[in-house]
């Protein structure tokens, strides 16, 4: 019985086979969708059992994947196939006319050099034809990738093919993050993206932090909107660290051309996490364990620390039933003084395919603690006179839980109507989590002990698509769709903070909110003998946290024109879209708390951003890709705490903040990527350029702005690349990255000034801070990934993080990440 799973010399032969089998699927990846039965198998076959089992089955824009599974569970075969023999993601559409299970697999599977054959009952073995010769390069994911002809879950309400899309929509495969290993999410955002940009970010930090997504759509909470399988993330800034065995890729638009489909929140963008559902009898291995060990420089912990984890990930089931568990820990010793963290990530996920559903289900949950660590450039800035404030405003112990459930069933009833319904809770809870996000340290004012909290977000939408096909000149996409949202949200109070007399102060009580929001959105795509797609669409949005009438309308205009020349395919496109959010949301409730939130009244209008993108994408096969874009993008209403003149509350001097408006913001720029496969060879480049100013200040504003002025910690540009090369038993991979030229404030002046009270109270808060500005022109980060493969199917890595040793430079001179990180370990599959 055949078996591609049983036998590694099967597996070893398909890989060699990639070679020849890529090129004639790389002329499919651009096919249209072709209309009733105008397809290859124009002439019946005879077929073997199982395979002459008759069978009425269409789909239409569906992935490769999802068609032969639910072809699978419609023809009660199992069908077997090596993963790497296949482009997986690639759109297609099945003749009406095919009347047996062997002709709708011819059909699918025209233009590869994969056949079906019978291997005994009712298994289906999708194998190399027979003739083909054998080539001994080697080839791995990224030189099978479909760039314009990928199905994408993110663009549209039940997926469809990125091809169509008129805005850009980046994907960071599996394989790219394998490179990182368990990383922050914005350092797969900042290689695989040209567009957003995050700090890198320390493994005691427990909120992410984001420079720059198309410039600036807000003062210190610019995220984009994360849906995790299209459950939407209560608080994005929690969503950290990303487990590669977890996830089967991450998409990302960036911009406010997404809010139509997403609603209110999505004035940055939106990133959706897709995670893994796949069986083993695709050839995918059913436990996968990594493991690694390694040291950590610092120039502030002599000797270095340790740097540890381990993954363990286990599949079971076919592609028409499925299961999987990953579990992650980590830890890192004190590269700072009690600064060591250490992280649990656990997740299982579920599904089943039926002849016209998909049903998937999750469940995930993070835990991470990190020491209050006292930062070592703050604690000299102070000075010995600093010890008691440093004292006074440590935490025992930061900690973050998050945790995700939820499930999505997409249903056809036939080829031209699919009905999705998500339906998901997300939270998370914070304890003894600093506020980084004001000019002064915290620490210098002896502040209170960190934020303490939790939201809880539900989610349930349903969508309808109808594909309404008007002939072969003509097609017509109608997307109507409704989704209801409630958010709980509870910001603690400080715990009690001793005054100067010995005495405690009393805790405020907790603050709680509870927000509801509902949304409806109509929009229609319209195909012009496939080379013209014009796309329009509204969204109506009411969100009890919009202070202006509640309500909120969110359009998205938008073309294509598709060409191909020869071997090249070209996409041009344009969009236009806007975006809102409220000034009440979790990511900045979090930021205020105490005494501090005295003068921070949220009732205020929400934030919006609107404006175009255009650009082209123009590829070459599989060897050549490159993606051009502009934009010109005008955000208003964005909301800044504004430092005003220092006080004195509880014996102790003090810093309140308010609220003030900047009334408008410009973010124009331009974005450029591309890859280049030559051979073994393989590069991938992004850069960005970006010009985020004010426009025009809000009346009353009384902070350090003004018009003309770069917005604050918005890099000018960013650069990123990766080399990598596959030999037959190893492969090594170098990625490098940098921002350069932005204007942030220097904290250590303030907080030395600050406490030392050298200047009058007025000279450390509204326009006077503007001293206190300097330029940072960012360091370089290098990383590197060596495998090599060992005897027994094990693979030995080394990896290398920050080689270059740069601790400090972003995105202020307070800062400090590990330094150089050195790690061995090893991969298995079983």
């Amino acid at each position: 019985m055949i078996h591609l799973r049983a036998s590694r010399l099967r597996r070893a032969c398909a890989l060699a086979l990639l070679a020849c089998a890529v090129p004639a699927a790389a002329r499919a990846d651009t096919a249209a969708c072709e209309e009733d039965g105008h397809a290859a198998t124009s002439v019946a076959r005879q077929w073997p059992p199982p395979l002459d089992r008759a069978l009425s089955f269409s789909a239409r824009d569906l992935s490769l994947r999802d068609a032969l599974d639910r072809l699978s569970a419609a023809a009660r075969v199992r069908v077997s196939y090596s993963a790497e023999l296949l482009p997986l993601e690639r759109r297609v559409c099945v003749s009406r006319d095919a009347r047996t299970v062997g002709d709708v697999l011819a059909e699918l599977l025209r233009d590869t050099d994969v056949e079906p054959v019978v291997a005994g009952g009712d298994h289906v073995v999708l194998a190399p034809r027979r003739g083909l010769a054998i080539s001994g390069e080697p080839q791995g994911e990224l030189n099978r990738v479909v760039p314009l002809d990928r199905v994408v879950v993110t663009g549209s309400a039940s997926g469809g093919a990125q091809r169509t899309l008129p805005f850009v929509l980046d994907v960071v495969t599996s394989e790219q993050m394998e490179r990182e290993g368990t990383a922050p999410l914005t350092r797969f955002l900042a290689t695989g993206a040209s567009g957003p940009w995050g700090w890198e970010q320390s493994p005691s930090s427990m909120i992410a932090r984001y420079g720059s997504i198309r410039g600036a759509s807000s003062f210190g909470v610019s995220a984009p909107k994360v849906f995790i399988d299209g459950i939407e993330v209560a608080n994005p800034l929690l969503v950290t660290q990303i487990a590669p065995e977890a996830v089967e890729r991450i998409e990302v638009i960036r911009g406010p051309q997404g809010a139509a489909l997403y609603g209110t929140d999505a004035i940055s963008g939106v990133v959706n996490i897709v995670t893994r559902h796949e069986g083993t009898d695709s050839g995918a291995p059913p436990l996968r364990i990594r493991a690694g060990l390694g040291r950590a420089e610092s120039e502030f912990a002599s000797g270095g620390t340790l740097a540890q984890e381990l993954a363990v990930a286990l599949r079971m089931g076919t592609s028409v039933r499925s299961a999987g568990i990953d579990v992650g820990v980590g830890a890192m010793g004190d590269f700072l003084p009690d600064a060591s963290s250490r992280y649990l990530l656990a997740s299982g996920s579920a599904r089943r395919v039926g002849a016209r559903s998909i049903a998937t289900g999750i469940v995930r949950f993070y835990d991470a603690r990190a020491g209050a660590a006292v930062n070592p450039l703050l604690a000299d800035a102070l000075g010995p006179s600093g010890d008691s404030l440093l004292a006074a405003s440590a935490t025992r112990e930061q900690r973050m839980r998050q945790y995700t459930v939820g499930g999505t069933l997409r249903a056809s009833p036939d080829d031209r109507w699919t009905h999705t319904l998500v339906v998901g809770l997300d939270g998370d809870r914070l304890s003894g989590v600093p506020d980084e996000r004001t000019p002064t340290p915290f620490p210098a004012e002896g502040a209170w002990r960190g934020t303490g909290g939790g939201t809880d977000r539900g989610t349930l939408r349903l969508s309808t698509v109808a594909r309404l096909g008007a002939g072969e000149r003509t097609d017509v996409t109608l997307t109507l769709a409704a989704e209801h949202s409630t958010l709980r949200e509870v910001v603690d109070a400080p715990e009690s903070l001793p005054r100067e007399d010995g005495s405690e102060l009393e805790s405020a009580p907790p603050v709680v909110a509870l927000t509801q929001s509902t949304g409806v959105v109509a929009q229609a795509t319209t195909a012009l003998r496939d080379r013209l797609h014009l796309t329009g669409g509204l969204r109506i949005e009411r969100n009890e946290a919009l202070v202006e009438g509640r309500y909120a309308a969110l359009p998205v205009l938008g073309g294509v024109w598709l060409t191909e020349v020869g071997g090249a395919a070209l996409k041009v496109r344009a969009a236009y879209g806007s975006g809102t959010r409220p000034a009440r949301s979790p990511a900045r409730a979090f930021g205020w708390a105490g005494w501090r939130q005295q003068n921070a009244s949220l009732e205020m209008p929400p934030e919006r951003q609107s404006g175009l993108e255009a650009g082209f994408d123009l590829s070459f096969g599989n060897t050549l890709t490159l993606q051009v874009t502009a934009y010109d993008q005008m955000a208003s209403g964005l909301i800044q705490r504004v430092a005003l003149a220092a006080d004195t509350v509880d014996g102790r001097k003090r810093t309140p903040y308010a609220l003030h408006t900047v009334a408008q913001i410009s973010n124009r720029g331009w974005e450029m990527q591309g890859t280049a496969r030559l051979g073994r060879l393989s590069l991938e480049g992004a850069a960005a350029g970006v010009d985020s100013r004010v426009r025009r200040l809000g009346d009353g504003y009384g902070g350090d702005l003004r018009d003309g002025d770069r917005m604050l910690e918005v890099p000018a540009f960013t650069l990123s690349g990766t080399a990598s090369w596959t030999a037959p038993r190893w492969t090594a991979s170098l990625t490098a990255y940098r921002a350069f030229d932005w204007i942030n404030y220097d904290r250590l002046a303030l907080a030395r000034d600050f406490q030392a009270r050298t200047l009058p109270g007025e000279r450390m808060a509204g326009p006077e801070l503007r001293g206190y500005w300097r330029r940072y022109d960012g360091v370089p980060r290098v990383n590197a990934t060596t495998t090599f493969a060992l005897p027994g199917g094990t693979v030995l890595v080394l990896t290398g993080d920050n080689l270059l040793d740069r601790q400090q430079g972003e995105p202020d001179n307070l800062t400090i990440v590990p330094g150089r990180t050195l790690m061995i370990g090893l991969r298995a599959a079983f």
